[in-house]
């Protein structure tokens, strides 16, 4: 009698996991249909880096990457197609693991990193962000599974399940078909003007020269393997730091120190627009303190035009 019920209870546990798996099978292909047949937001533009451009320069790096670098800019006075993908709030993780993905594909000519003068200190954010990626892991499962292994050591087995991969993406793609976010070659404007405050430069200041923060090794690996990939590849990279709106002191900052010090190390050219005089205090240019607006952010895509020309 209870080999009967061992037996049957088995029996109802197989039907639930072959219906189980079936559903997931259905959703996940339902979702991923969606989720590819995007054509604005975030999730569209690096989709399209991965799979479709063929531009000869690409801009990697987060907002400041996303906001400051007009591919239009680029392409007039370096006469090269160039399209940005930078991506809010990513730091170095997402993007050696967007590089990777893109290589697969095609090997550009140039790729520029934007430096934020932080990406070696240790977030939390980080690691979470990397979800971000999920929905590419089936295709490019070689590739991202040491980097999101970084996050999860049941990578293989919750991605496994196709719900799961694009399962945190479904209301990202609702509001960019009810609400499309328009780009120019990945590249979003900012419009409007900083209202500065003696307070706001009092925390800007204060927050980079602490320069107590853990460095992440993970991070520091990222950065060696970036740089790494394109060498590989023979693309020339070029690393860069947006102008400030406030004057910094990165004296103390080990984190940017670190990334100086690989830069010179590997010969790679670092071109560095923190505390530039043409943009330093001119709230025409910036839309906080932070971010350049779009007139900012013409005038520094063309003077970094000019530095890489200077390079050629």
């Amino acid at each position: 009698m209870i080999r009967k019920e061992y037996k049957t209870s088995l029996i109802k546990l197989g039907k639930f996991l072959v219906i189980f798996l079936l559903v997931d099978f259905a959703l996940g292909m339902i979702s991923k249909q969606l989720f590819f047949s995007q054509e604005t937001g975030k999730y569209a533009r690096s989709t399209y880096a991965i799979q479709e451009t063929d531009a000869k320069v690409l801009i990697f790096g987060s907002s400041h990457a996303h906001r400051h670098y007009v591919p239009e800019v680029i392409e007039t006075e370096l006469k090269k197609s160039c399209y940005n993908a930078g991506a809010e709030g990513q730091q170095l993780l997402y993007h050696v693991a967007l590089q990777k993905m893109i290589i697969k594909r095609m090997q550009p000519e140039l790729m520029i990193l934007n430096i934020d003068e932080d990406f070696l200190y240790h977030t939390k954010e980080a690691y979470d962000r990397l979800s971000d990626l999920h929905p590419y892991y089936s295709d490019y499962r070689d590739d991202l599974r040491p980097i999101l292994g970084l996050q999860s050591k049941l990578v293989d087995f919750k991605l496994f399940f196709k719900g799961y991969q694009t399962n945190s993406t479904i209301m990202h793609v609702i509001r960019y078909y009810a609400s499309p976010q328009l780009d120019y070659k990945g590249y979003r404007p900012l419009f409007g003007k900083v209202k500065p405050s003696k307070h706001i430069n009092e925390e800007a200041q204060s927050k980079i020269e602490k320069g107590v923060e853990d460095i992440d090794q993970n991070f520091v690996a990222a950065l060696q393997m970036f740089i790494a990939t394109a060498k590989d590849h023979n693309i020339d990279l070029v690393f860069v730091t947006s102008p400030t709106y406030f004057t910094v002191d990165h004296s103390m900052n080990t984190s940017f120190n670190r990334i100086k010090a690989i830069a010179e190390k590997e010969n790679i050219p670092f071109v560095d627009f923190f505390n530039d005089q043409q943009f330093m205090g001119k709230p025409t240019l910036f839309h906080d303190p932070s971010h350049l607006n779009n007139d900012g952010a013409k005038l520094f895509t063309e003077k970094l035009a000019d530095q890489i020309r200077k390079f050629k």
